[in-house]
């Protein structure tokens, strides 16, 4: 049978109702498997599970987390029990929220770029302690892709199996939570799992010694998304805050910004980002469209990514794994003596396919 390891750090999936505090995450293993277990689950696969939690400073606290308290010291920790294990496992699956699991999935394919076995994420919309749950097909559907022939993090969710890079969250409480573009869909799942020619197959040559393991990622990356109800100088503002140190703009369009003034000297979008430049800040271009990317053919977006303007752009990494991709673009161009990012190293990295990110960019 196919030994797998569950890194269960709470979420949706596993909640219970606490009498005055609502819904609040537990580590109740032997109840969440429970319906999968009846129906003879430890006669096809081995299920070691693993959780990665707070640490209890009182006896009330719980046992795991809510997503929305995920972050990217908590994905190191899943990283680095999968980097200790990885030997001897045929697969994992990373049980949690589903608000940040975008931005997880991410995350481990950034963490183990060369990664030879399938690592998926999972959780629900509904807890398995529910009736009409749909957290058991969706535990299924993670324990069979971690036993296929996959490789690198993705997302098992609503019978549909996403790569992890690609994925966003679309829906608040419909099972259906998660989209992708339809070409990032590696598989489907109907009581077995169906696996497309486009996924990445298994590569056994990957062991331990030789698994890449970069766990570098800094806060920091501040996210501005333009409107029509909001001033230029918003995007000065938070580029100022004490604890920003990347500004990312989500633009109208393929990077579109404002750049014409509605009266003498108010402030454009083209001029915020001049002064964020002049100051060593910065500041990267995403699309708001989920397949989108920057390549803005209009004078605008030319002008925000021209040499005196300094815009950086994005590319076609959208959504969760753009703000990912700026975390570890941070991390990797932080100068410790300074305590300032390096501008131009950062530019590299963003212009740099680390992991598959970028479909235009080179690797």
């Amino acid at each position: 049978m196919p030994n797998i390891l569950v890194v269960y750090y709470g979420g949706t999936i596993g909640m219970m109702e606490v009498p005055g505090k609502g819904l609040m995450p537990t580590d109740e293993v032997e109840k969440l498997l429970a319906p999968l277990n009846i129906k003879g689950l430890k006669t096809k696969i081995n299920i070691v599970w693993c959780r990665i939690g707070p640490k209890k400073i009182h006896p009330d606290d719980p046992d795991a987390i809510d997503s929305t308290n995920a972050r990217f010291h908590h994905w190191v920790s899943i990283g680095n029990v999968i980097k200790l294990l990885y030997n001897f496992f045929d697969g994992f699956v990373v049980v949690g929220g589903t608000d940040t699991m975008a931005h997880l999935t991410a995350a481990l394919n950034f963490m183990f770029p060369n990664c030879g076995k399938p690592i998926i994420a999972t959780g629900a919309q509904k807890s398995v302690f529910e009736l009409g749950d749909d957290a058991t097909g969706n535990l299924y559907h993670a324990f069979l892709a971690a036993s296929s022939d996959l490789r690198g993090a993705h997302l098992a969710f609503a019978n549909v199996l996403r790569n992890g890079l690609k994925v966003a969250k679309v829906q608040d409480r419909a099972f259906a939570a998660f989209t992708s573009p339809t070409r990032h869909i590696i598989g489907e799942f109907d009581g077995e799992l169906h696996l497309m020619g486009n996924r990445l197959t298994r590569n056994p040559f990957v062991t331990s010694k030789n698994l890449v393991f970069d766990p570098r990622f800094m806060e920091g990356v501040s996210v501005v998304e333009l409107s029509p109800s909001s001033s230029s100088e918003d995007i000065l503002n938070v580029a100022m805050g004490p604890k920003t140190s990347v500004l990312l703009l989500v633009t109208y369009g393929a990077g579109n910004v404002r750049n014409l003034p509605s009266y003498r000297g108010e402030l454009t979008h083209i001029d915020a980002m001049t002064r964020l430049y002049k100051m060593g800040i910065p500041v990267v271009l995403g699309s708001p469209m989920l397949d989108g990317r920057v390549d803005s053919p209009y004078a605008p977006g030319i002008e925000a990514l021209s040499k005196k303007v300094g815009g950086i752009s994005g590319h076609d990494i959208t959504g969760s794994a753009l703000h990912v991709k700026c975390m570890v673009a941070l991390a990797r161009s932080w100068n410790h003596t300074t305590r300032m990012v390096n501008r131009e190293k950062f530019k590299d990295v963003m212009y740099t396919n680390l992991v598959g990110e970028s479909d235009i960019l080179q690797a």
